[in-house]
């Protein structure tokens, strides 16, 4: 999934490594704690095979000649067969299998008091597992020191332990396979949180779906609470605006009023430019009034409906709008934006149009606005100004330049550029914007 693309902070990888290395403790603990018990259980059989061979020792030892008597088994008679024995008497004397050939078995000075058992280095390198007890037969005190190799034991333990760390691997690595594709599959659950969201982005949603693990759905329910508080947040503000303006009129023509009479030419001048201003928050909210907060714009019908706005607004006048569009049904694109742009292109077209308004709207990899009326039009030495690298558009202007201090405003927003020229069919100022659609 797309999620997976960044994978800093991941939660999976996250999840892998701490399962990872806590399964391969866990395996390694229990095989090293199952190569012991092997180890000794193979330990605990060779010296029970020793003490039984201790014992047949005992019971064909002639004590008068100090020697064995009776035959044992082939494999003590074999030079450095690996099984050897050692009896060592009181008096210094001591009985070694031929099996050890001219070697000794590595035994204490003193006999130990209790039988006892050890692991010995050995000839030709082998590793001897000496098994030593104390016997009295005949009034005569000696012991029997008895030996086997148990290299081939160990040795297999080895290879058992490292079998089993090849195979813990083994099993971590598919553990975690099986794991990552649980975690990738329960994860997809949250690709419907994702569309939710670019759904909300381009105006098609006002909330994201709660219908999701349990675990994301207080994110899901705190993120939806702050999208409506956004939104109200919105709404007020703009409410708030509208408000206000209408709240100053009636003040701001009184000041205005008493400048007049008074002949204060500063007073007067500084309440016709809060007029104006007061009458451009108007504006906006009159012509972006049908506009939802995070809506994306549908040329068709948001410019149908914005044409039909500002003919009510000036009804007065027998204006004729001509809609030319060609564009998809939404653009991804902010309603509110889009409304105030082309809503000022035509109220500022309105105002100076005598009877004609055409606006053309196509898209591609870019949208592309024009519009064009058959009014006044503007100098050429003054549209130049205008569209000046770092000048504003002076809003004290009378005619164009209130509405399009605010068209202006929102192209540099999006990147786009501005051209005013002269329209070639209704010789009045013909507005073109042209805006980016990455």
């Amino acid at each position: 999934m797309s999620s997976r693309a960044d994978n800093r902070g991941s939660l999976e990888n996250a999840l892998s490594w701490t399962m990872g290395s806590l399964l391969l403790v866990v395996l390694l603990m229990l095989l090293g704690i199952a190569a012991w018990i092997g180890r000794e259980s193979a330990i605990q059989f060779a010296l029970s095979r020793l003490h039984h061979d201790a014992e047949a020792i005992l019971s064909s030892m002639d004590m008068t000649q100090h020697k064995v008597v009776r035959s044992l088994p082939p494999i003590y008679t074999q030079p450095l067969s690996g099984h050897y024995y050692m009896v060592q008497f009181g008096d210094g004397k001591r009985l070694v299998s031929r099996s050890l050939w001219d070697q000794q078995l590595v035994t204490p000075d003193k006999p130990p008091a209790q039988p006892r058992y050890w692991l010995a280095p050995g000839p030709q390198g082998q590793h001897l597992l000496i098994w030593q007890a104390n016997y009295e037969k005949e009034g005569q005190k000696f012991s029997i020191a008895i030996a086997e190799d148990v290299a081939p034991l160990l040795t297999a333990i080895w290879h058992f332990l490292w079998i089993g760390v090849a195979a813990s691997l083994a099993a971590v690595l598919l553990i975690l396979l099986l794991q990552r594709l649980a975690i990738r599959r329960s994860f997809t659950r949250l690709d419907t949180i994702r569309q939710d969201v670019r759904a909300v982005r381009q105006g098609l949603r006002t909330q994201i779906s709660d219908d999701v693990p349990a675990e994301v759905r207080p994110l899901v329910q705190e993120f939806n609470q702050l999208l409506q508080a956004w939104k109200q947040h919105q709404e007020r503000s703009r409410n708030a605006v509208g408000n206000l303006a209408h709240a100053l009129k009636a003040p701001l023509n009184l000041i205005y009023r008493h400048g007049e009479k008074q002949g204060e030419t500063v007073l007067t001048e500084q309440a016709q430019q809060m007029q104006q201003l007061i009458e451009r928050e108007l504006k906006r909210a009159r012509i972006t009034g049908r506009a939802a907060i995070g809506q994306h714009f549908c040329p068709e019908q948001d410019l149908h409906d914005l044409a039909e706005t500002v003919k009510a607004l000036h009804h007065r006048k027998p204006l004729q709008i001509d809609l030319d569009i060609d564009a998809p049904q939404c653009i991804a694109l902010d309603q509110n934006d889009m409304l105030e742009l082309a809503g000022n292109l035509l109220d500022n077209a309105a105002k100076w149009a005598q009877h004609r308004i055409r606006l053309q709207l196509k898209t591609n990899s870019e949208l592309f606005l024009s519009l064009e009326d058959d009014g006044p039009g503007i100098d050429p030495e003054l549209r130049e100004a205008l569209l000046a690298r770092g000048q504003r558009l002076d809003e004290n202007q009378p005619g164009h330049g209130l509405g399009l201090a605010i068209v202006n405003d929102i192209t540099g927003l999006y990147g786009g550029t501005m051209q005013l020229d002269e329209s070639s069919d209704f010789k009045g100022l013909r507005v073109t914007i042209i805006l980016p659609l990455s």
